[in-house]
C-alpha cells in the first residue's frame, strides 16, 4: 500500500513540477488548496501533501501554514537537483536557461578535461574508449539512445578521471545537467554528429597523451560547436571574458 501511495504522490509531483518548469504555472501564482488539488488529480490529500512537500524541498514552490502555496521564481529552483534536471530534460527548455547551462559547462568542463589529462589511469581511458565506441555506433546507425548513452558515459568517465573527491561527489547532478544540455543541442539527424564524435576522439587522444593544454582547448571547442549549432548564431561578446 505504501508503494502505491508513493507512486501516486510521485506522479502528482512530476505533473505539477512539469507545469511549473514549462511556465504553465508562473512565478507568484497561488496553487489551488489541498482539497482542490486532491479532487483535480483524484488522489488523497496525503498524496497532495507529499507532493507539495517535495516541490518545496526542490525550491519550485513556497509553502506557509494556513496559506496557499505559491510558485517560486526560477532563481529559487534547485537546478542541480537530479529530479529537477530530469523533469526539465523531458521537454523543450527556454533558450535563456539552455544558454546559462552552456555557459556553466564552458566555465567548468574545460578544467575537468585538464585534470583528466593529468590524472587519468588505464581504467579511466578504457571507460572513455568504450563510451566513444558506443557514441560512434549511435552516430553511424542513427541510434539516438545509444549516442546519448555513449555521450553521457564519456563525460562521466572524464569526471571520474579527475580523481577529485569533490568533483566526483557532484557527479550525478553534473551528469543530469549534461543530459539536459545534450538533448537541447543534439541534431535530429544523427549522421550530422560525425564531427562531434571526431572531436570527442581528439579529446580522448589529448587525455591519453597527457596533453593538458590540448585537452582544455578541445573540450572548449566541443562545447562551443554544440552551442553555435543550436543556441548562438553569433558568439556572444561576453564569452571572451570567461574563455
Amino acid at each position: 500500500m505504501k508503494v502505491v501511495q508513493a507512486s501516486i504522490s510521485e506522479s502528482v509531483t512530476q505533473h505539477l513540477a512539469t507545469r511549473i518548469l514549462r511556465g504553465e504555472l508562473t512565478p507568484g501564482i497561488s496553487l489551488p488548496g489541498e482539497n482542490e488539488l486532491a479532487a483535480e488529480y483524484s488522489v488523497s490529500r496525503t498524496s497532495i501533501r507529499n507532493a507539495m512537500a517535495t516541490l518545496a524541498a526542490k525550491g519550485l514552490i513556497a509553502t506557509q501554514a494556513k496559506k496557499r502555496s505559491t510558485v517560486n521564481a526560477r532563481e529559487q529552483w534547485n537546478l542541480l537537483d537530479m529530479d529537477v534536471l530530469n523533469w526539465l530534460s523531458t521537454g523543450k527548455v527556454d533558450t535563456q536557461l539552455v544558454e546559462q547551462l552552456m555557459v556553466t559547462r564552458l566555465i567548468f568542463e574545460p578544467n575537468v578535461a585538464t585534470l583528466a589529462a593529468l590524472n587519468a589511469n588505464a581504467h579511466d581511458l578504457a571507460a572513455m574508449e568504450d563510451a566513444l565506441v558506443l557514441m560512434r555506433h549511435g552516430q553511424t546507425e542513427a541510434d539516438k539512445s545509444a549516442f546519448e548513452a555513449g555521450d553521457v558515459a564519456f563525460h562521466q568517465a572524464l569526471l571520474r578521471a579527475t580523481h577529485n573527491a569533490f568533483l566526483l561527489s557532484l557527479g550525478n547532478a553534473l551528469s543530469a545537467a549534461m543530459v539536459l544540455s545534450f538533448r537541447q543541442t543534439l541534431e535530429e539527424d544523427l549522421h550530422q554528429t560525425k564531427t562531434a564524435v571526431d572531436e570527442h576522439f581528439l579529446l580522448f587522444e589529448a587525455i591519453r597523451l597527457r596533453q593538458v593544454d590540448e585537452a582544455r582547448t578541445q573540450m572548449r571547442s566541443i562545447l562551443l560547436h554544440a552551442a553555435e549549432k543550436s543556441i548562438w548564431q553569433d558568439r556572444p561578446a561576453f564569452l571572451a571574458s570567461i574563455l
